[in-house]
């Protein structure tokens, strides 16, 4: 188990073998670049940032598979109605049809919200939700290792991967600990974009919630975080219907439409049943996810909440439920039978 950010660091070096593609970062120090949105923002308000996780952006992938097969029964139950005399077999495809796509998004659905990455700058501190087990780290003395390394294999050369994480403990037992990926998928990320992505972060969590693209404090939210939210929040539904509005722009341009142009037109109404599963299992399980957290969480989350830490409250609060679970025990023994 790595303890800290140090440790961290000194292992990463021995892994990569190349100290200056490791970095130490730190939660007050600046490297003198210009920040770089993390591309994984779920929100970011006055008093919170959320990064979404990878289990959270394939949410929604079965459901969406579901609607695109439901969709193909629908479509042949409307043209043999159409071409031929409706028979028994014609409504057991269309019940099949519902099912398949009801099937998917009921046991979506009912799983546990996949909840994101929190800054809190209220309390300034880090939440983490890992099976349902809670990791978090006070912003006050936190460190990030960012390092970059590469992948060679036959068909692609060397690709660039990078990664920023941070140390997290668990909520009641301080020397469990966890790296945690703050930088998402690793492909192509470089170590000035890693570097920029911490920048953001901390420009967040210590000179205010707003900032322009020099990291420089604004009063209201800037045109470079506006603009950064709105490419973030594009779901998959939002890239397909972009993809249809190709062949539009080419036919403006007077030089004729593409194949590119026509495959993408075509793909965006076949794939469409795929992205609007995903889109309506992510929008209902981020809007589950907040009460999901545990009560300690969800009252710092709320605006009026105490701002109290995690670390501050964690000795005198696992006292006071290994109390209340000594108490619970006792009234079973005395109830129960002999």
């Amino acid at each position: 188990m790595i303890k800290n950010a140090r440790k961290l660091f000194e292992t990463v070096v021995d892994k990569v073998e190349d100290s200056s593609r490791v970095l130490l970062l730190g939660g007050s120090e600046s490297r003198r670049l210009s920040p770089s949105q993390p591309g994984l923002i779920e929100s970011h308000n006055e008093t919170l940032l959320s990064l979404r996780t990878a289990s959270s952006e394939a949410k929604g992938t079965l459901t969406g598979f579901g609607f695109l097969l439901g969709a193909a029964g629908l479509l042949l139950f409307i043209l043999d109605g159409m071409v031929g005399e409706s028979s028994g077999l014609d409504w057991v495809l269309l019940s099949l049809s519902f099912l398949i796509m009801a099937l998917p998004a009921v046991w979506e659905l009912s799983r546990p919200p996949s909840l994101p990455i929190v800054f809190n700058r209220r309390t300034q501190e880090i939440y983490y939700d890992l099976k349902g087990e809670l990791y978090h780290a006070p912003w006050d003395g936190i460190e990030a290792v960012a390092y970059e390394y590469s992948i060679v294999n036959q068909y692609s050369g060397a690709i660039a991967h990078g990664n920023l994480e941070v140390i997290l403990q668990k909520f009641g037992a301080p020397d469990s600990r966890i790296a945690l990926n703050l930088s998402g998928v690793p492909s192509g990320k470089r170590m000035h974009t890693l570097v920029g992505m911490w920048e953001y972060l901390k420009c967040f969590m210590t000179i205010g919630p707003w900032f322009d693209e020099r990291g420089e404090k604004t009063t209201t939210k800037s045109s470079f975080i506006e603009e950064g939210l709105k490419a973030g929040d594009a779901s998959s539904l939002d890239l397909l219907m972009e993809e249809r509005s190709l062949i539009g722009r080419e036919k403006q341009e007077g030089n004729g439409v593409s194949g590119t142009a026509f495959i993408y037109w075509l793909g965006s109404y076949f794939f469409f049943p795929v992205a609007l599963g995903e889109f309506c299992v992510q929008k209902i399980d981020r809007m589950r996810s907040k009460k999901h957290w545990p009560e300690v969480v969800q009252e710092r989350l709320d605006p009026n909440g105490p701002t109290t830490r995690l670390t501050d409250i964690e000795e005198n609060y696992m006292a006071q439920k290994q109390k209340e679970l000594d108490e619970l025990h006792e009234r079973m023994r005395k109830t129960l039978p002999r």
